[in-house]
């Protein structure tokens, strides 16, 4: 069986990429760890790196006693004495003196003028520095590093070593090209853990696999067993640190894979033996493929099935150009059960070993950058979302922009649960302290306090003037709540997937994250929707304006039963009439022409109510002036949904610019016929 590049690096304790490298200047092909090696290729090696073995010393031979002599005068004594009996005694041999063993010196070779700076072992640090390893072991002792000759060192004690010994050291400029433009570090770049997606069909293992690698139970935290977030959860196993990413298998969910796959360095892609590569399989297979993340496959389930099944599965990805290792290409397909742990050793050694060889490096040095995993409202924390740093530090107390918003760090949290102060690259928290909640997939960054409180007023401007959303007639309304940004996301998504081929589609008047507040049980009111809840709820108080009103609010916790209930309802509900109704008017007070922003009304409403959903229709002396519907109201310099009798408020009507003072302008809104 061929010997491969990791193999015979694991058995001369070096890394893969000081057998790579030696190959490559000596002309053999090897393109990866996983490549097999040549008879020739693997000689060349093994005399390469190989321990030299000293010549066995021939023992000396050793000298026969020489006999007793006596003396004539002791010779003489004897014969005097009369013995009755003779006395036998065995003849006294004279001691062989001590020898010390001979002390085998290690000669250091002639030491280098430069040396690479990177992550290596003492040894290979020994024969690059021209030192003895017992020497570099002992110098690292004194630094109070504890290492073996055969276990890696980072590249910062690389780099002390060098200064020691008064050699050049030169950074290898691989490391600076893994580094992404927009996020580049400064500073020493070092060793840093790498970040694993897991992707997949739905119940083919992805959150019991990650259950049995950190022994808690992930998926009785999921509703109905499927994950329906991205989970970000840090492992420490004997090969080091490893995060895990965890992303739903079901089909609604594509962007919240694409996003995991976007900031991971290394992508598992969980087959169900059972199944085989099924339809969300082939989509994570695609967006693997377009963000070029090395793919480890590991085959699920195989506590059920024959291991022949396993061919099976080769045969699928090898039509999906994933062709496996050991038909020749370069994915490792490693057979598991995530139920017994079968083969998930093998596995994090696989991950482990590809990590090595993308020689992942991020910078400790200034603020955080990196990006949005997921989003939610969380009580008594408010907006909440959990980040992965790719370059820098984020410290309690620390400003930060991210996306349209911005925020100062208020709190941390791990994956553990437990609170932090501080955290680095490649470890997923949960900060507190955004002043609203950011999209997933926004970048993230540390900011001054001077950029923060800019961000925030350039915020505020975007914020003056927001347009609302109006009912559609002949659709059924929605207003939609959800938890996190990306199940809302993934809900329009679908429901818009729904709407196109229902009787009567789907419009979706409004989409939101937290519970569901008095203002959307109003706005579902006056606009004759159905509230619809996605693993969150109502507030009391809302609940009870919603029996008053008559509003239906529905909840949900998994989303395929959601889906198959507005499929039912797309295909029975008949169009419901809508009727123009009245609702108020008012008397323009002042114009308003603000650059950028548009004409803006000001009156006061003598009956009635405006609504931020409204459509006007202006009058002046009697005559009809023009109509449109609101894309704004406002009341004392705050955006509202709706103005009521005796208050003074402004609003802009798309398509109206020419008001005048004394016009009267009339607010009517679409109802449902009685």
């Amino acid at each position: 069986m061929a010997v491969r590049v990791y193999e015979i690096a694991k058995q001369l304790g070096i890394s893969n990429t000081d057998v790579l490298d030696a190959l490559k200047k000596e002309g053999h092909v090897a393109k990866s760890h996983m490549s097999a090696l040549s008879d020739e290729a693997l000689a060349f090696i093994k005399k390469r790196f190989g321990k030299k073995e000293e010549p066995k010393k021939e023992a000396a031979p050793i000298k026969p006693p020489e006999p007793v002599r006596k003396s004539k005068e002791i010779m003489q004594k004897q014969s005097d004495k009369r013995v009755s009996k003779p006395v036998h005694r065995p003849p006294v041999l004279p001691r062989k003196p001590y020898e010390r063993p001979a002390r085998v010196v290690e000669t250091p070779v002639a030491a280098p003028t430069e040396i690479v700076v990177e992550a290596m072992t003492p040894a290979v640090a020994a024969e690059r520095m021209g030192r003895s390893a017992n020497e570099i072991i002992g110098t690292l002792l004194r630094w109070g590093i504890v290492v073996p000759k055969n276990q890696t060192i980072d590249a910062k004690a690389v780099q002390r070593l060098a200064d020691l010994y008064e050699i050049k050291a030169v950074q290898r400029e691989v490391e600076k090209e893994k580094v992404e433009e927009k996020i580049t570090g400064e500073g020493l770049l070092t060793a840093r853990a790498p970040v694993v997606v897991i992707l997949g069909h739905v119940d083919h293992g992805k959150t019991s696999l990650l259950d049995y690698i950190r022994k808690t139970r992930v998926a009785s935290r999921e509703k109905g067993g499927i994950t329906q977030h991205i989970g970000a959860y840090e492992a420490t196993i004997p090969q080091g640190k490893i995060v895990f990413l965890d992303t739903p298998g079901h089909a609604a969910f594509p962007k919240i894979r694409q996003r995991g796959v976007r900031v991971a360095d290394i992508a598992v892609l969980i087959i169900a033996a059972d199944d085989g590569i099924m339809p969300q399989t082939i989509e994570a297979i695609k967006h693997i493929k377009e963000m070029g993340v090395p793919v480890i496959a590991a085959v699920n389930k195989m506590d059920r099935v024959d291991e022949k099944r396993i061919d099976v599965v080769k045969q699928q990805l090898a039509q999906q150009d994933l062709l496996p290792e050991d038909w020749g290409g370069e994915v490792m397909v490693v057979p598991i059960s995530a139920k017994t742990g079968q083969g998930v050793d093998k596995l994090l050694e696989m991950i482990n070993l590809q990590a090595e060889m993308l020689e992942l490096r991020a910078s400790r040095e200034g603020g955080a950058k990196g990006y949005v995993l997921e989003a939610e409202v969380e009580r008594g924390r408010g907006p909440v979302a959990t980040i992965m740093s790719q370059h820098g530090m984020v410290r309690t107390g620390d400003y930060f922009s991210c996306g349209a918003t911005v925020g100062r760090v208020t709190s941390m949290v791990d994956s553990y649960g437990k609170r932090i102060e501080e955290v680095g690259p490649a470890t997923p928290v949960r900060i507190a302290g955004f002043e609203d909640i950011p999209d997933a997939g926004d970048f993230f960054q540390v900011t001054s306090k001077e950029e923060y409180l800019k961000g925030r007023s350039e915020k505020e401007e975007r914020k003056s003037f927001a347009v609302g959303s109006t009912a559609k007639e002949g659709a059924t309304n929605l207003i939609l709540k959800s938890d996190t940004h990306s199940s809302q996301e993934a809900l329009m998504a679908a429901i818009e997937k729904i709407s196109k081929k229902a009787d009567r589609p789907f419009h979706i008047l409004l989409a939101g994250v937290g519970n569901v507040t008095e203002s959307d049980v109003e706005l579902a009111y006056n606009t004759g929707s159905t509230i619809i809840t996605f693993t969150t709820k109502a507030e009391a108080n809302a609940i009870t304006l919603a029996q008053h009103r008559g509003v239906t609010i529905e909840n949900y916790d998994i989303i395929y039963k959601l889906l198959e209930t507005l499929e039912e309802r797309g295909k029975e509900e008949k169009a419901v009439e809508m009727v123009r109704t009245k609702i108020g008017s008012a008397t323009v007070l002042r114009v308003f022409d603000i650059k950028k922003i548009g004409v803006i009304a000001g009156v006061y409403i003598n009956d009635g109510r405006f609504t931020r959903d409204g459509y006007v229709v202006g009058f002046r002396k009697g005559q009809k002036i023009g109509e449109g519907k609101i894309s704004s109201l406002q009341r004392e310099k705050k955006t509202v949904k709706e103005a009521h009798a005796g208050f003074e408020c402004g609003f802009i009507v798309n398509g109206m610019t020419d008001w005048q003072v004394d016009d009267t302008a009339e607010c009517y809104i679409n109802m449902p016929k009685k």
